[in-house]
C-alpha cells in the first residue's frame, strides 16, 4: 500500500446480506472513484433519484449502537463502521458505494470479509496526496464514567479500556497502522449479551429497531461470562479489539487519516462522533497537504 498517495479499488465488487439492526436483505456495490472524491454512499430517495451521502463527520446522525450518516431525516445509511474500518486497512481514500436498503450488510460482524474482498480485486494508486489530519491540541469528551481523549502525536496511537459485567476489564494499546490493524483487530466481531428476561429484551430491541439481524453468524453472543458461538472467541480479548475496530472506522469520518494519541474508557460511537465534530469545529487539528 502507498502510504502517501490516495487510492481506490481496481474494479467493482459487491456484498449482500442482512443488516445487524434492520435484518432485511441489503446490497452494497463498491465502485472505483476519481481522486479527491472521498468515500461517498449513494442511495435512492422516495422519488427514485440517487442521492449522495458523504461518509463524513458533518453528516453523522445519532442512532443507537451504530454509526449512521444522513442528508435528512428520511435518507440515511447505518452501520457503516466495519466497512469504514476495512477501507482504512486497505488504504482506500476514494470510493462510491451504491446501497440498496438502509444498512451495510453485517456479514460476520467484523471488517475481515470486506478486507479480503478488496485485497482480491486490488487497489490502484492515484496522483493526489492522501489527506492527513494531525491533532494540535488536547481534547476530551466525557459522558458519566465514559470518556475519550485525544492529544498530539505523530501517528495514530490507541489506549482503550472496557469493563464488561461478569467478564471484567479488557485493555488494548498500541500504534495503529493499516497493516497492524488488519493483523490484530480486523477479525474481531461485534458482540452482545443475552440477559434474563430475553423476551422483554427482544421486544425492546424490536421497538427500537436495533439488533434485529443479530445471530451467532454475525456477532459474538455472550451468556453469563462466556461466548456461546461455535468455536468461541477468535482471540481472548476479542471484545476490546472490536471496540478498536469501531473507533478506527469512526475516525475515517474525518475525511482522511488522523494522527493523535487517543485514550478512552468505555468508548461509544456517539462519543467518537462528538470528539471528531468538536476537534474540527474548534480548529484543534491541522491538515496536510493544505
Amino acid at each position: 500500500m502507498n502510504e502517501h498517495s490516495q487510492q481506490t479499488i481496481c474494479q467493482e465488487l459487491s456484498f449482500s446480506g442482512p443488516g445487524l439492526h434492520t435484518a432485511g436483505h441489503h446490497i452494497i456495490i463498491l465502485k472505483p472513484a476519481v481522486e479527491n472524491t472521498g468515500i461517498i454512499f449513494r442511495r435512492k430517495d422516495a422519488t427514485g433519484e440517487w442521492q449522495c451521502i458523504p461518509a463524513h463527520w458533518k453528516y453523522t446522525k445519532v442512532l443507537p449502537l451504530c454509526t449512521c450518516i444522513a442528508v435528512d431525516d428520511a435518507l440515511h445509511v447505518r452501520t457503516i463502521e466495519h466497512l469504514m474500518a476495512a477501507l482504512y486497512a486497505c488504504g482506500i481514500d476514494n470510493l462510491e458505494i451504491d446501497i440498496e436498503g438502509s444498512e451495510v450488510p453485517i456479514l460476520d460482524g467484523s471488517a475481515l470479509p470486506f478486507i479480503e474482498a478488496i485485497n482480491k480485486v486490488g487497489v490502484q494508486t492515484q496522483s493526489s496526496a492522501r489527506t492527513v489530519y494531525t491533532v494540535i491540541q488536547e481534547h476530551c469528551v466525557e459522558e458519566g464514567s465514559r470518556y475519550i481523549k485525544i492529544e498530539p502525536a505523530g501517528m495514530l496511537e490507541l489506549d482503550l479500556t472496557i469493563v464488561l459485567a461478569k467478564i471484567g476489564k479488557q485493555r488494548w494499546q498500541g500504534v495503529v497502522t493499516p497493516a497492524s490493524f488488519t493483523q490484530e483487530c480486523s477479525q474481531a466481531r461485534t458482540f452482545g449479551r443475552l440477559k434474563s428476561g430475553l423476551l422483554a429484551q427482544l421486544t425492546r430491541f424490536q421497538k427500537d429497531s436495533i439488533c434485529l439481524g443479530a445471530n451467532q453468524k454475525s456477532a459474538v453472543v455472550i451468556v453469563g461470562n462466556k461466548a456461546i458461538n461455535k468455536g468461541g472467541l477468535r482471540m481472548p480479548d476479542e471484545y476490546i479489539r472490536h471496540r478498536v475496530l469501531d473507533l478506527v472506522g469512526d475516525l475515517m469520518l474525518a475525511g482522511g487519516h488522523l494522527q493523535g494519541k487517543i485514550t478512552a474508557v468505555s468508548p461509544a460511537h456517539r462519543l467518537n462522533h462528538q470528539l471528531l465534530t468538536e476537534l474540527f469545529k474548534n480548529h484543534e487539528i491541522d491538515r496536510s497537504p493544505r
